[in-house]
């Protein structure tokens, strides 16, 4: 029925309509799912709708649940998985496809269905260089083609195991003899793709072991063949491989620039912009070794900019270093500077990328097994109910003396802010008097003390509603019988109020006691929101910045902005904040970045809202370059994708810090 539905519905878009339409009458669910397989394979092919296509797949599994067919459970896995694979998301890809064949290991199915599963789940595994787990099942799916004599996954079980190998250092020799093993099993099923493929794999063993000549037989074999069957995606390739051997030979530059421009050539008559990028990076160092440094720099450039076109992080990292070394041979120090950055921050964000990848993967495996276990979550979910009600009173109880607490903890902290705000009234008032005794001679003092009077107000107009939701929060960890947690950040909130009212005393605090003021604020925003929301800190514990001085809470309005203004109100599954810290030289670079919908979607932006007294804040920074021999700026950057939408703002803070005292005694 599954091979059925792929040749059906293979040919139209009508085809596709009708499968929607199929799928929302009456049927047996035995068919939805073979239905709901095969819309979501063709509307990947057809259309590229990720969301669709996983949500169809989805379905599948559901459906295969509620009729308890083991084997058609095991399907609509692998064929998540498959999409998965599809979009490089191998993390995830792996753990549906290992369980699909678990599923049906010991089942008396079709052998075919076990092959394809552990098959599935070796090619996830090589691409995700998990190479151990990935010849493992590539064996299981060769051990059963070689009882059932399957020639055609033997060939491509055999053809796995060579590749994984190939990539374990010192087990080249092995990869080699599943190749050949593989290219025998093609030949006797008369299979050319397949056979080509493998005159492919071992062509470029043999270049990598430095056979160059061994390795261009075969290319010529290859090159045959693919013309035989006209297959212009094939010679391009081909193509591609002969420019790699003569580059890796390093004998004769020439001619491998000859067989990656005629790949080159073919690609771009594909359409196919990916291999275009990979080449031109090959090409690039074709006559980087002929040294001609400005043609290679082009060639680079070239596939930078096809690389952003594509968000290929990967080539857009590669090729920004080797412009960087080419800027800096060039002693070009700035552009050096520049590409040496985008090459760094790539790098870091293909690590980020893997994380993500990870804990998503971890998050699908989590809702598949939430659905087999529904029953079971129905009953405790109704217990937990139960319990609830039994104890609602004692949980009113506790509600009722937690509120007087905080009221009583309420009226303290006004009394507080009311005896500093009297401080400051006496203070201002004092040096109104001094001024007007040495107006000339006190100028520089009377600026500094006014900025300082700013850095109080901006401390006495710390929003209420942070301090009393903050409270609130902690109250819930109370009501929750969650006590550890809730004097974990009652102890922080502590620390936090006594840090504010400190540093209302000081014209400048030290960089690391900002940070600290600012990690402080964070645990209790935190705690207030849903797990989706997660801040990081890069080089806050950076040697020399505690010796950099700066006015006191500069930081904190921007981060409340971007959790109020970006990330509450987006609807990202993760609401990330990073906070990172770049010594270079004299200078300090402060990045906060977000992942939010951005100033020109924020409510706050389009009613011209500065949060916590912006302006404010950008005089004290006025008065703290003219009192004070560092300098700070500031500039705020819109972040978009290569399609214009927003994705977040940074805001990049500029410390530098010429002397460490005041230019006035």
């Amino acid at each position: 029925m599954f091979l059925f539905l792929n040749v059906t519905f293979g040919f139209s878009q009508s085809a596709l309509d009708s499968l929607r339409i199929a799928l929302e009458q009456e049927m047996e669910d035995s068919l939805k799912v073979d239905y709901a397989i095969s819309l979501s394979r063709e509307i990947h092919k057809r259309d590229h709708n990720e969301e669709e296509e996983y949500n169809y797949a989805q379905d599948a599994i559901q459906w295969a649940l509620k009729l308890g067919d083991t084997l058609l459970y095991a399907r609509s896995l692998d064929n998540l998985g498959l999409l998965y694979r599809y979009h490089q998301d191998y993390d995830e890809a792996m753990p549906l496809h290992i369980k699909a064949y678990n599923l049906v290991e010991e089942k008396n199915v079709n052998p075919v269905n076990k092959m394809i599963f552990a098959n599935n789940a070796g090619v996830a595994g090589r691409y995700n260089q998990k190479y151990d787990s990935s010849i493992s099942y590539y064996m299981k799916a060769l051990k059963i083609a070689e009882r059932e004599n399957d020639l055609r996954n033997i060939a491509i079980s055999s053809n796995g195991i060579g590749n994984a190998l190939g990539n374990i250092q010192g087990r080249e020799e092995e990869a080699l003899a599943y190749f050949e093993r593989s290219l025998e099993a093609e030949e006797k099923r008369d299979n050319s793709l397949g056979v080509a493929m493998n005159y492919l794999s071992i062509a470029d063993y043999y270049v990598n072991e430095g056979q160059f000549n061994k390795g261009r037989e075969y290319l010529d074999e290859l090159l045959r063949i693919n013309r035989e069957r006209n297959d212009i995606y094939g010679l391009a390739i081909t193509y591609e491989f002969f420019g790699k051997s003569y580059l890796d030979e390093g004998k004769n530059f020439e001619k491998a620039g000859q067989y990656f421009e005629d790949a080159l050539s073919r690609f771009k008559k594909l359409g196919d912009k990916h291999r275009q990028a990979q080449i031109l990076v090959s090409l690039g160092d074709v006559r980087l070794n002929q040294e001609e440094p400005d043609l290679a720099r082009e060639y680079y450039e070239n596939s930078l900019q096809l690389a952003s076109d594509l968000n290929q992080f990967g080539l857009i990292m590669q090729n920004s270093y080797k412009l960087a070394e080419i800027h800096e041979e060039q002693n070009n120090p700035s552009e050096a500077l520049q590409y040496f950055k985008e090459a760094k921050f790539y790098e870091d964000s293909i690590k980020l990328s893997e994380q993500n990848v990870e804990i998503a993967a971890l998050i699908r495996e989590y809702d598949i097994e939430k659905k087999e276990n529904q029953i079971q979550l129905l009953e405790k979910d109704r217990a937990l109910q139960q319990t609830l009600l039994d104890n609602q009173e004692q949980q009113l109880e506790r509600r009722r003396i937690f509120m007087l607490l905080l009221a009583t903890g309420l009226f303290f902290i006004l009394i507080i802010f009311l005896l500093q705000y009297r401080n400051y009234q006496t203070k201002k008032k004092t040096n109104a008097r001094i001024l007007q005794e040495e107006k000339e001679k006190m100028k520089a003092i009377y600026e500094r003390n006014l900025a300082r009077a700013e850095i109080l107000v901006t401390r006495l107009r710390v929003n209420p509603h942070f301090l009393f939701n903050s409270l609130n929060a902690i109250t819930y960890l109370i009501q929750s019988n969650q006590n550890a947690k809730a004097i974990k950040y009652l102890v922080v909130f502590s620390r936090y109020t006594r840090m504010v009212l400190e540093t209302s005393q000081q014209h400048v605090v030290p960089l690391t006691e900002e940070l600290k003021l600012t990690r402080y604020y964070l645990t209790l925003e935190g705690n207030r929101f849903e797990k989706n929301f997660t801040y990081k800190f890069i080089g806050d514990d950076s040697s020399g910045i505690e010796e950099t001085l700066i006015p006191p809470l500069l930081l904190q309005p921007f981060i409340e902005n971007a959790i109020w203004h970006g990330l509450l109100p987006s609807k990202k599954e993760e609401k990330k904040l990073l906070i990172e810290v770049i010594p270079e030289g004299n200078t300090i670079t402060i990045n906060i970045e977000d992942n939010g919908v951005g100033r020109n979607n924020s409510k706050a932006t389009r009613k011209s809202h500065k949060s916590m007294g912006t302006q404010i804040i950008q005089e004290r920074i006025d008065l703290y370059n003219k009192s004070y021999s560092g300098h700070i700026r500031y500039e705020i950057i819109d972040k978009k994708n290569a399609e214009g939408e927003p994705q977040g703002t940074r805001i990049v803070f500029y410390l530098t810090q010429k002397e460490a005292f005041e230019k006035f005694d």
